[in-house]
């Protein structure tokens, strides 16, 4: 069954009205027609059971008939922080870490940035975590969140019991080196293109941040991104079956 993405409260037994992308996609691309049943989410822990009622130009009509609740939103609690990069490059980021099972997601900014924050970029990436759900399955996106400060960064590692960073500088410390507990909440960080600076690789040490080597190859903060994070994903247990 087709799934789709509504931002709007759902009931089993009320009616609801889908329009924009996920109308387009149902009328034009999958060229559903009425009768045809499909799966709704809206952020929440169900899946929406729904049948269409009818098509129009605008909008898409359904009538919502059970919900269950979603088995594939993450049970871990990781957070990943990710320097500015260029928004092609972000837009990947955010997708792929979405169906790794993210669940928060901070921009930030750094010393050796080439990317600037822009207005309206946010919720330009929350739509793509929003989508993202539909091919991974969960009903929860990734929440993600405005761009920190270096310094606010610092401040909000408090919050976490375990914390990682790719540091292409380090040279005896890798992933496999750290303990990794499922009932963490593991925050992973990434730098931009440029990396981080002396002073900021010392501010994260001293935040408590493990620095880690991601092997002899200098990878790109996308890869650098997805990678780390899948290995993480494994390492705490997400990819198991329940």
């Amino acid at each position: 069954m087709k799934r789709f993405f509504v931002n709007k409260s759902l009931d089993v037994n009320k009616s609801v009205k889908i329009d924009g992308i996920e109308h387009n996609h149902i009328k034009n691309v999958m060229r559903m027609v009425e009768g045809d049943e499909i799966i709704l989410v809206c952020g929440d822990d169900y899946d929406y059971f729904a049948r269409i009622v009818s098509i129009t130009k605008g909008d898409t009509l359904v009538d919502i008939f059970d919900k269950k609740i979603n088995e594939y939103n993450p049970k871990s609690n990781v957070t990943v922080f990710q320097a500015l990069v260029k928004s092609d490059n972000m837009s990947l980021i955010i997708q792929k870490l979405t169906e790794l099972g993210v669940k928060d997601f901070y921009p930030f900014e750094s010393e050796f940035i080439t990317s600037k924050d822009k207005s309206g970029k946010i919720d330009k990436l929350q739509e793509i975590s929003n989508q993202s759900i539909k091919q991974c399955k969960r009903s929860i996106p990734m929440n993600i969140h405005n761009t920190l400060s270096f310094k606010a960064l610092i401040e909000k590692l408090k919050e976490f019991d375990t914390i990682l960073f790719a540091n292409e500088c380090e040279k005896t410390t890798s992933i496999a080196d750290c303990n990794l507990n499922n009932n963490d909440r593991v925050a992973i960080i990434i730098g931009s293109e440029g990396g981080f600076s002396k002073s900021e690789i010392d501010q994260l040490i001293g935040a408590n941040a493990q620095s880690i080597s991601l092997g002899k190859r200098i990878l790109r903060a996308e890869t650098a991104a997805i990678s780390l994070t899948a290995v993480v994903m494994y390492m705490i247990g997400e990819w198991e079956y329940e």
